[in-house]
């Protein structure tokens, strides 16, 4: 197991993207142990991986099934991001 853990990095170089965090939750009565990772790593390391070019959306798209009915799949494909898209900035931000 020692010698799997040192040749890791190695065979891998983009692992240090997907390290694990450890914090704390804590409510009234506990503490609890709270493991994630960086968001801005794991999209790092989404991008660099080759295999998953295809897969990644950069844009908005519409998407149909065979008889030419709108789905809905991916949170890309909902018409609020479209919506979104074409409203002024100013609208978007709610005043204080």
């Amino acid at each position: 197991m020692y010698m799997l853990e040192n040749l890791l990095p190695h065979l891998d170089p983009y692992i240090p993207y997907l390290q694990w965090l450890e914090g704390p939750v804590e409510d009234s009565q506990r503490s609890l142990p709270f493991f994630y990772r960086n968001v801005l790593d794991c999209v790092r390391y989404l991008l660099h991986e080759i295999d998953y070019r295809d897969a990644l959306v950069y844009g908005l798209r519409r998407e149909y099934d065979q008889s030419g009915q709108r789905i809905y799949p991916e949170m890309h494909t909902a018409d609020w991001c479209w919506d979104v898209q074409v409203l002024p900035t100013s609208l978007l931000y709610v005043k204080a």
